[in-house]
């Protein structure tokens, strides 16, 4: 399209959103503008059907309420773009980035004809990085994520019945109260997730990592979850510590900027299932863990200072740079556990040239089983 023309057209948009004298609705559909940078355009409403943005530059963009049926975004930059309650039906957004991007009530269902070579007629989001944007409500049922990023990304009663979601991931989203009935999640990372009250009737969770997600009021006795790495002890749980384990794991992925470090000290999780939790740099300290599971959890620079472990079941765990100085390991079962050096590093990331041990001076190690634990790093009663 000729460039004076269409400058004109988005000025008189844009008194047309504004309300004001000479305004008129954009109408640019089937336009092709593939590669034109348009960060921050007002499209608020337009009429942009079958338009190809394919690799444009769309910052900040108001696409909000704009039909955009069957539009091309392959490879575009929309980060922190406004597409709330657009009509985006069969849109192709693979291998765009998404950051931040409002979607709240976008209709992201399947679309009519195919146009600009896409693979179906189904809204495409496949190795798009949607991380922390916001698709509230959104319809997307039988859409395309596969391999997208979707981290911290907010799903509150999304639609997400039939999506393909291979390998997606989804650590720290909030997806409480969404829709996955039917969808394939196969290898996807729900790290962190909260997926409290999510419909997952006859969803395939093959391969995919549940570890660290709240599941509270999620029935999964019809969903497929073979090799999934699932703690069913931990969906059982109490709301509020399910919680606290899912913003632990946002407070690791963030570096510390979200979600909460898990404080437990003096709690009374006696005989609890906690297997294959990431509890790495939480505090312990005090706790009564005294016949929990805690096999394969990852307890890296965590603090069990005088914490009661009698009997506890910590094979396969990852107690590199843990303190457990005057911890109670009476009879515990710490097998095949890793006692590694851990690098420290200051708050850019880099490390500092230290590095912390595991320490377990005036710890109680009668009777517990050390099997093919190296120990021989770890800071020991002389």
């Amino acid at each position: 399209m000729d460039t004076a023309k269409l400058k004109k057209i988005i000025q008189d948009h844009y008194l047309y959103v504004t309300r004001r004298a000479g305004g008129a609705r954009a109408d640019l559909r089937g336009t092709d503008l593939s590669g034109l940078g348009l960060s921050g355009i007002n499209f608020r409403g337009a009429t942009l059907s079958t338009c190809n943005f394919g690799r444009c530059i769309l910052v900040a963009a108001d696409f909000s309420e704009s039909d955009l049926f069957n539009a091309n975004f392959e490879y575009a930059d929309a980060t922190e773009a406004n597409f709330e309650s657009a009509d985006l039906r069969g849109a192709q957004f693979h291998g765009a980035t998404l950051t931040r991007a409002r979607l709240a009530k976008a209709d992201l269902r399947a679309g009519g004809t195919m146009t600009y070579g896409a693979r179906s007629n189904v809204a495409d989001l496949s190795g798009a990085n949607l991380d922390g944007s916001n698709l509230d409500e959104a319809n997307m049922k039988n859409a395309a994520l596969d391999n997208a990023s979707m981290r911290q990304a907010s799903m509150l009663k999304t639609s997400l019945q039939g999506v393909s979601m291979s390998n997606t991931n989804l650590r720290g989203a909030n997806l409480a109260g969404a829709d996955l009935s039917s969808a394939s999640l196969t290898n996807a990372d729900f790290g962190g997730a909260d997926m409290t009250g999510v419909n997952v009737s006859q969803a395939n969770f093959s391969g995919a990592r549940l570890t660290g997600a709240l599941l509270a009021g999620v029935d999964l006795s019809t969903a497929d979850t073979r090799d999934a790495t699932l703690n069913r002890g931990a969906a059982s749980l109490d709301e509020d510590l399910q919680r606290a384990l899912a913003q632990h794991v946002r407070w690791l992925d963030s570096g510390g900027s979200l979600g909460e470090r898990a404080v437990f000290g003096g709690r009374n999780l006696k005989g609890m299932d906690l297997s294959g939790s990431d509890l790495g740099g939480a505090d312990l300290r005090n706790c009564n863990l005294s016949g929990a599971n805690l096999s394969k959890c990852k307890f890296r620079l965590a603090d069990f200072r005088a914490t009661d472990l009698r009997k506890a079941d910590l094979r396969d765990s990852d107690l590199s740079g843990a303190n457990l100085t005057g911890a109670d390991l009476r009879g515990a079962k710490v097998m095949f556990a890793t006692m590694e050096p851990v690098a420290i590093v200051d708050s850019a990331g880099k490390e500092t040239g230290h590095r912390a041990r595991t320490i377990l001076r005036g710890a109680k190690l009668d009777g517990a089983d050390f099997t093919r634990t190296e120990m021989h790093q770890a800071i020991r009663d002389e």
